[in-house]
């Protein structure tokens, strides 16, 4: 019974872990040509629902589709606004961002580069860029400024930051206005967006990005993302073919990757709407509001998934961390992991630190655990005789089966609670080392120059290992887990054994193109377990 419990529970972390591998977030393939919605004019459909809920559905009638080319007539002016933390540069064309450069954080493919002279660029659409605006008269008719020449007009004034307006006048006689400020030591940019002349019924503001192959099922989610009626609503990027919006209390709507956002928030939440659409390799985020007035004035916030700047910022925006099912865990074990590193100077021994932690407040349940092991072993031969005996008598079985029990004083299922408690706390620090942008680029030993990329040492090319390299830590990772099955009591089934022994062999494979800091963190919680193993050994000897 013991050993059936164990090898379900194994077999169950096995099934959640590789179901991450095999069936998470698809990987996102720039596609050659997706569709999009017809040019439309009509008011977006009731999404008010049952009782005045927000429904959140596919959208019918939202906006035109994304333009075929962003070319405006004119010569293109190009103004470049920085701060210590990123490069702006806004371009006439469009009155749109060209170019956002966050100065502190690495390129992509680059965890070297972060002395700001190239940085992690936040705008990479080849043919629109973020800022696009768009509006709506009252016959329904859908505009938008893409293709039209704005001026532009940078104010710096020292110890007050920087203000950007950008201003045009539409063809259709509206006069367009985009006013930004820009100050030190923060990533919100203050909005303001108006059209003037007659007000628009309609008025949005979109980020543009381009869909990445993010070539691994631990790159994120990447797409446009909302915080709506206090849900977040995130659409993979790939897999838009029609447009999706979603209504009601917004916080804020914007654009997500793995470790980046960019987002749109009002003052407070506020009944807006989020429009997700994708054409010819870019995906778009659009927050429209329908309030009649012909002006918004939103925050922009562009930077690092950082859970504690985020929370520094408000509007709930640190609900972009998206930490799973147990969220309720993880962020504690996510405030723990920052907090040890303040004193390790080390991701990789703060993770080290939180896994001695956690099994140190696990011991007493983890003691009790092996010690129902080490009971059921012992009664395993009287278990046995009573199965011969009993083999024909399925009643007369469990009966004596349960007086043995009854007699040594044996609860069966002991083992089997220790680790349904600590199954939570394990998906909690999984998603933790998943989500943490601080473990980008973070180097612990050696070889592992990044804790959340693969390890590898050398560039030997390894079947079913990429990038190619000897994965030192999976293999370390698989040799600790066979070590601690040889150390566990043996079970009274020989099949359930050797089925025992092949599950360092499945987490080895399944491991190999792991994040390194996934892979440190189980492998310390196996030297862990086998330490308590073999003091268990010792005083049940």
């Amino acid at each position: 019974m013991e050993s059936r419990a164990l090898l379900a529970f194994a077999l169950s972390l096995a099934i959640l872990i590789g179901y991450q591998v095999l069936f998470g977030p698809e990987q996102q393939l720039a596609p050659t040509g997706g569709a999009m919605s017809e040019q439309v004019g009509a008011e977006a459909e009731d999404t008010s629902g049952v009782g005045g809920v927000p429904q959140h559905s596919a959208a019918t009638t939202v906006q035109p589709e994304i333009p075929a080319s962003s070319i405006a007539e004119g010569p293109e002016v190009l103004e470049t606004v920085e701060t210590d933390l990123y490069r702006a540069v806004f371009s006439s064309h469009g009155g749109r961002i060209k170019s956002f450069v966050l100065k502190k954080y690495a390129s992509d493919g680059d965890p070297a580069d972060v002395s700001g002279a190239n940085g992690r660029e936040m705008v990479d659409a080849e043919r629109l860029h973020p800022l696009g605006m768009y509006w709506s008269d009252a016959s329904g008719d859908v505009m938008t400024d893409t293709g039209i020449n704005y001026t532009i007009k940078v104010t710096r004034k020292a110890g007050l930051g920087t203000s950007v307006v950008m201003k045009a006048e539409s063809p259709d006689g509206h006069s367009l206005e985009k006013i930004l400020n820009l100050t030190h030591g923060s990533y919100v940019l203050d909005l303001v967006a108006k059209v003037g002349g007659t007000p628009p019924q309609t008025i949005g503001l979109a980020w543009t990005r381009k869909i990445h192959d993010l070539g691994s099922r631990f790159g994120g989610l990447e797409g446009p993302t909302a915080y709506i009626d206090l849900d977040l609503e995130t659409e993979a990027a790939s897999g838009l073919d029609e447009p999706v919006q979603y209504s009601g209390q917004t916080s804020w709507a914007g654009y997500t990757d793995h470790y980046f956002l960019a987002a749109l928030f009002p003052e407070q939440p506020t009944a807006l709407r989020m429009v997700a659409t994708a054409r010819n390799g870019e995906a778009q985020s659009t927050l429209w509001s329908d309030d009649g007035s012909g002006r918004v004035e939103f925050g922009l916030f562009v930077g690092p998934k950082s859970i504690d700047l985020l929370k520094s910022v408000g509007h709930d925006l640190e609900e972009a961390v998206d930490l799973g099912f147990f969220a309720v865990i993880a962020r504690p074990l996510l405030w723990l992991l920052l907090k040890l590193h303040l004193v390790t100077g080390n991701y990789g021994w703060a993770i080290v630190l939180l896994t001695v932690g956690i099994r140190i407040a696990f011991y007493p349940v983890n003691q009790k655990q092996a010690k129902a092991m080490k009971a059921m072993q012992r009664i395993q031969p009287e278990l046995k005789k009573i199965q011969e005996k009993y083999k024909d008598d399925r009643e007369k079985l469990n009966q004596e089966m349960m007086e043995t029990y009854r007699r040594h004083k044996v609860n069966p299922l002991a083992g089997c609670l220790p680790m349904v408690v600590q199954l939570p706390v394990f998906l909690g620090l999984y998603n933790v080392l998943l989500a943490a942008i601080e473990l980008r680029g973070a180097p612990f030993v050696s070889w592992i120059t990044d804790l959340s990329q693969p390890d590898r040492l050398g560039a030997l090319a390894v079947p079913f290992v990429s990038p190619p390299g000897i994965p030192v830590m999976t293999l370390f990772m698989g040799a600790s887990m066979l070590l601690q099955q040889k150390m566990m009591p043996a079970g009274g089934d020989p099949t359930q054994q050797r089925m025992m022994m092949f599950l360092p062999l499945i987490f080895t494979v399944m491991f190999i193109n792991f994040p390194s800091g996934l892979v440190l963190y189980w492998f310390a919680n196996n030297m862990m377990s086998i330490g308590q193993q073999y003091l268990t050994n010792r005083s049940t000897a």
